[in-house]
């Protein structure tokens, strides 16, 4: 009898272990990559067309204070002003499944909506530099000769806009005096107008073509929508190892495989299309794999850096930073040297990226207020002051399926200033990066959403630890009573037949 109850007993055991920690895990995985696809009519897909949910949209402006100080070669003093908050609305558009290809072809647009309500209301006036001051300093007699006529132009532009406000002068000059509404809704000035973030990117560049219109104030809502070129990703895994990495990669940007736009240095990846569009990532993304996603702003990919687990609503999570490197980890990585201006001597200086090649204007990106830059930029300008509570780039990723929890994506962009000496304006300025503007895209799921994850994911993983444990546990616990009993009734048999023999 003891004998049955150790076998039955180590049959549990063993179909616990054999069951909860190899059968069932492989078996979920596979349903869990097969569930995750962009294929038409499944549940991801609708979520990927069209997000249910707004994300939450804020620029904050750098307002210059001294713009006279500037144009005599003095350090500018900036105050922040902001947030001007927006309701994100992300959709795609135009999608065509190309079943030949075992790809996805779209179009990405963001809409946005006013949200006074949180913020700023856009009426504010702010001095920022002036737009002309993001031309390089050439001096050829043709060159300067459009300078002159545009500063003309803006001086014009602006003496109509102020006379129509009754906002003052904001002649010619380093400092450039504009409601932050009007900058943020209007274009004009021969296309020649800073080319502010996913807005006024020039066309081909960057990815968007669209810019916002102008609206009349006095609205409680605007909306304005920002149209990319086509892009191209894979619905799922077919075809690739790796498949759990690969729904939703990148195949094709603009009916191009790869960028045309960094140099290639020693067959360097830098036009390399790589990962998502960044609406969606795979399930069961290793934190060694990257969050790999590529963005048209920045004409790259890129990806946050792994920083270590923590939980989210009682969820377990991955969490990830944004950091753009080192002046030396350009440089030592051969893989980025197509990132410099011109490798080896001038590379990005620590924790910024040149977006020279990519935008057509010198503008620098980076993390707001400098945050994890070089020291030298923030010595260059008064009125930045990086923490890591306001300015880091936050994703909190849970990775078994794939769904960002929460995220705090923020950017900042700056205009490198140097002076023209045959422009009388320009000849004293001071060569530096001038902070122009920084934004943010946030989105914190709520505890409903995560309760359901939880419901959907975790639950049915716990049931699987349960059953295993207890499977386990119960048989190692029939196995080692019923041996013991058996070694009982085996040594009193043996006392019992030494007594008789007796």
């Amino acid at each position: 009898m003891y004998l049955k109850v150790i076998i039955v007993s180590f049959v549990v055991l063993l179909l616990g272990a054999l069951i909860g920690f190899l059968a069932f895990p492989m078996l979920f995985k596979e349903l869990v990559k097969r569930s995750v696809n962009l294929k038409p009519g499944s549940e991801t897909r609708q979520l990927w067309e069209k997000m249910p949910f707004p994300l939450t949209f804020k620029i904050y402006v750098f307002n210059v204070t001294n713009a006279q100080d500037i144009e005599m070669g003095g350090k500018p003093k900036l105050q922040e002003v902001g947030p001007f908050v927006y309701d994100e609305w992300k959709d795609k558009y135009e999608l065509m499944d190309i079943e030949a290809e075992n790809a996805i072809s779209f179009n990405m647009r963001n809409t946005f909506q006013t949200r006074a309500d949180l913020g700023l209301s856009g009426e504010e006036l702010i001095t920022m530099p002036h737009p002309l001051l993001q031309v390089s300093p050439k001096t050829e007699e043709a060159f300067l000769d459009q300078i002159y006529k545009r500063f003309h132009i803006v001086h014009d532009h602006c003496e109509l806009g102020a006379a129509s406000r009754n906002a003052g002068n904001c002649g010619p000059g380093p400092g450039h005096h504009f409601q932050a509404a009007e900058r943020f809704y209007y274009s004009q000035v021969q296309g020649s107008l800073l080319r502010w973030h996913r807005y006024q990117l020039r066309p081909g560049a960057c990815g968007c073509t669209g810019h916002l219109p102008a609206v009349p104030s006095g609205r409680s809502a605007r909306r304005a929508a920002s149209e990319c070129h086509p892009l191209q990703v894979l619905p799922d895994g077919r075809g690739n190892r790796s498949r759990q990495s690969s729904v939703g990669r990148v195949l094709a940007f603009n009916e191009a495989k790869q960028l045309h736009i960094w140099p290639e240095l020693n067959n360097t990846s830098c036009n390399r299309l790589r990962g998502t569009d960044g609406t969606i990532f795979a399930p069961l993304m290793r934190p060694e794999q990257g969050l790999w996603s590529y963005s048209p702003q920045l004409c790259r990919s890129l990806t946050p850096q792994w920083m270590g687990r923590t939980k989210y609503n009682r969820l377990p999570a991955q969490r990830y930073e944004l950091n753009f490197g080192s002046a030396r980890f350009f440089q030592t990585e051969p893989d980025l040297h197509c990132y410099c201006t011109d490798y080896p001597d001038n590379c990005p200086a620590d924790g910024t990226m040149d977006l020279v090649r990519c935008s057509g204007t010198p503008l620098m990106a980076s993390l707001p207020h400098f945050y994890q830059a070089d020291q030298k930029l923030l010595a260059e300008v008064e009125g930045v002051q990086p923490t890591a509570a306001k300015h880091a780039s936050i994703l909190i990723f849970e990775q078994f399926s794939g769904t960002v929890l929460s995220v705090h994506n923020r950017l900042q962009f700056s205009l490198k200033v140097a002076p023209v000496k045959d422009v009388p304006l320009m000849s004293q300025l001071r060569s530096l990066a001038m902070p122009l503007f920084w934004i943010e895209e946030s989105l914190q799921l709520d505890e409903q959403v995560t309760q359901l994850l939880h419901k959907k994911i975790f639950a049915v993983l716990n049931a699987n630890n349960w059953f295993r444990w207890l499977s386990i546990g119960l048989g190692s616990f029939g196995c080692i009573l019923g041996a013991l009993f058996l070694h009982l009734t085996r040594s009193d048999a043996k006392r019992v037949g030494v007594i008789d023999a007796e």
